[in-house]
């Protein structure tokens, strides 16, 4: 009888286990594929006769997975995603160059004294910015990123010169051949190293307290607190430990492409690739899919790089973006969970003027732009013109960004799409404003692809996964009859509209003012119909946005499109200053202004119309005058600019700090307790 009711309770059910997957077996699985994937490679690439290259390659990969360690460790343990590991990279090699070779030292004491100066000194820099950005929205802790980068970037170049250093090996050059492979001691050297600095590294946030620690502190640092164990102890070691691989990195990479601090920022991207397959937090599986990225590298450009065709011969050198692509797409949406999300600050909305304030500015300022053709002289007004273009752009970007909460980092793409999309146009035969459409509508359609991301990515992962979109298009696409050709330049010209001189310089910078005016009424629309009321509330609670039923998938896609559309508009205006589109890395299309834009407009503020033209005219427009177009300036202005960006940053969290230690201090009538101090009560 009692069985009976058990069995209509439903207590003699079976128990059907969770078909869910648990981080762990997650990543057992992973590294078990991963291991299977690069076993394949290598049986393949010896059987193929390359096994000297996968040797290299294996070399290579032990050197992407020091510097993905070193971002993998200071994520886990500060939530900054650190996108300046190229830049902090090239430190190392240029201070190690200058004390090896300058100096002339013997390269173990000067690889020590570049690790204490860029390794532990720039850490402790670097753990101060991590800890006032703790509680920062993701724009910020990106912007703060982006800035030391351009800082490091403009720093480097300025002092060492933009030509790339030749470096000798510094380790042993002796080698061994098996079987018909080459074996270099130096390359033996960086994999046994490699490999047992993962293995230390993984032992330790296994069993050790401090190790155990370090992955509680980005989380709830308070509960370190009270626990006893400093969390900025705990932080500071974090970071010495993570600077120092990826000091250590820059110095072993430096013999092997030559030390440039552009070539190794596009080089680390590998480092991006192999945390993103680990998940940002496994530090066995970024190791292995480090290495298989190094094979996989070194084995493509020996059987690729001969090939006449640009892109099958450059695409070696995609493998670590097609890595972060695969790892965004498969990974699942739990494991790209930023860490310490749940603790940043909201986003605030962007800063508008009453009406009565906006409306007789928005006059003056229009009189203004109306009377620069007869104020500037004419050697500068084509300046003002390509300010104007890029004014277009970085309002696109603000649009994203301050409303919507998504982040991207490569506008600068949809410039250059936009851009030679009109000259192919123009080309063909369409009018002037057709040709104009047309560029704009072509980018809406890739924004659309771009923005697919977005659907399971935020965040840092978003900027991540476009910033890799720009530099695929850098490197694979600018160079093919699909946009710059060979040649790296479209050629096109410009209208005569309406029986006016818009071909002259006069005209054409009044053609771009309409379409400036004309961009401004659009992103002035959409910010006012519902849908920018939706897009503001995406940024401020997207979770909430799904409960009341909105598509918030369709939104993201929404802004995407717009934003490509109204680039695309300014790359036009700004090719159309020269006119001709170029695509050389020095060029206005290249993916290092996407990073600059964002760092500018972060430090201009959040105002829609305001901060996209104060921020073009900084950018593009103030050099032309002087003291801004000394070289010495012009030589070091991207640290003004970087600088600028980490204190636009980090200043909020200050003053917030401060008016906590104030409250803190008036109601508990003692001192405010460092973070570094456990909190006890009173009893």
């Amino acid at each position: 009888m009692n069985q009976t009711k058990n069995r209509r309770r439903g207590k003699d059910k079976p128990v059907v286990a969770d078909p869910r997957l648990t981080d762990a077996e997650w990543m057992w699985k992973i590294q078990a594929a991963l291991g299977v994937v690069a076993l394949a490679a290598l049986l393949l690439t010896f059987n193929r006769g390359y096994g000297t290259q996968a040797v290299a390659g294996v070399s290579d990969g032990a050197i992407y997975a020091l510097a993905g360690l070193g971002l993998v460790l200071t994520y886990k343990t500060s939530g900054i995603f650190n996108l300046a590991v190229g830049a902090q990279a090239a430190a190392s090699a240029y201070v190690f160059y200058s004390f090896r070779v300058k100096a002339d030292l013997p390269w173990p004491v000067a690889g020590l004294i570049t690790l204490v100066l860029v390794g532990l000194l720039g850490s402790l820099v670097l753990e101060r910015m991590a800890y006032w950005l703790s509680d920062a929205p993701a724009v910020m802790r990106v912007a703060a990123t982006i800035g030391i980068m351009v800082l490091l970037q403009s720093l480097l170049t300025g002092a060492y010169g933009a030509s790339t250093i030749v470096f000798r090996p510094f380790l042993s050059t002796t080698s061994t051949e098996i079987h018909g492979i080459t074996i270099v001691t130096g390359q033996v050297i960086i994999v046994i190293f490699a490999l047992l600095a993962t293995i230390g590294l993984a032992m330790f946030f296994r069993n050790a307290r401090l190790g155990v620690a370090m992955q509680a502190v980005v989380d709830d640092s308070s509960l370190l607190d009270l626990d006893g164990t400093s969390p900025v102890t705990v932080r500071r070691l974090a970071w010495a430990i993570g600077s120092s691989f990826i000091s250590i990195s820059g110095m072993l990479i430096a013999p092997i492409i030559g030390i440039d601090v552009n070539q190794m920022l596009l080089f680390f991207i590998a480092a991006f690739g192999s945390a993103a397959i680990g998940g940002f937090s496994s530090l066995p599986i970024t190791f292995i899919s480090a290495i298989a990225i190094g094979i996989i590298s070194n084995v493509m450009s020996a059987e690729f790089s001969t090939s006449q065709n640009l892109v099958v011969s450059a695409l070696y050198t995609q493998v670590p973006f097609i890595a972060l692509v695969a790892a965004f797409v498969l990974l699942p949406r739990g494991r790209l969970r930023e860490s310490g999300a749940r603790r940043p600050r909201r986003l605030r909305p962007p800063v508008t003027f009453p009406r009565n304030v906006s409306l007789p500015f928005a006059a003056m300022a229009l009189v203004f732009g109306a009377a620069v053709p007869h104020i500037v002289s004419g050697v500068n007004l084509n300046q003002y013109t390509s300010g104007l273009g890029f004014a277009i752009v970085i309002a696109s970007l603000g649009l994203l960004i301050w409303d919507s909460g998504q982040i991207s980092l490569c506008h600068a793409a949809f410039a250059a799409i936009g851009a030679t999309t009109f000259a192919k146009a123009q080309s063909a035969g369409m009018p002037y404003l057709l040709a104009l459409l047309t560029a704009g509508l072509l980018t809406l359609f890739v924004g659309a692809v771009v923005s697919i991301p977005s659907f399971r990515l935020s965040g840092t992962y978003l900027a991540v996964a476009t910033f890799g979109f720009g530099i695929l298009c850098q490197n694979m696409l600018y160079a093919t009859s699909l946009m710059f050709t060979e040649v790296n330049t479209r050629k096109l010209s410009r209208p005569h509209l309406f029986g006016m001189s818009t071909d002259s310089d006069k005209g054409y910078y009044y053609l771009a003012l309409v379409v400036f005016l004309a961009c401004v009424g659009l992103i002035v629309t959409v910010r006012r119909s519902r849908l920018g009321r939706i897009l503001r509330a995406l940024a401020d609670s997207p979770a909430a946005l799904d409960a009341h039923a909105a598509n918030t998938r369709l939104s993201r896609m929404f802004v995407f499109c717009i934003s490509a559309f109204i680039a695309a508009l300014g790359g036009a205006i700004i090719a159309g200053v020269t006119q001709a589109a170029a695509g050389a890395v020095t060029g206005p299309f290249s993916y290092f202004n996407s990073l600059v834009m964002v760092a500018v407009l972060v430090f201009c503020g959040k105002q829609p119309i305001l901060s996209p033209i104060v921020a073009a005219f900084l950018f593009v427009v103030l050099r032309v005058y002087s003291p801004f177009s000394d070289p010495g300036f012009v030589k070091y202005e991207g640290v003004i600019f970087g600088g600028l960006a980490i204190a636009v940053a980090i200043l909020p969290a200050v003053r917030i700090r401060a008016v906590e230690r104030r409250i803190f201090e008036r109601e508990g009538k003692r001192a405010f307790p460092p973070r570094s101090a456990p909190v006890r009560s009173a009893a």
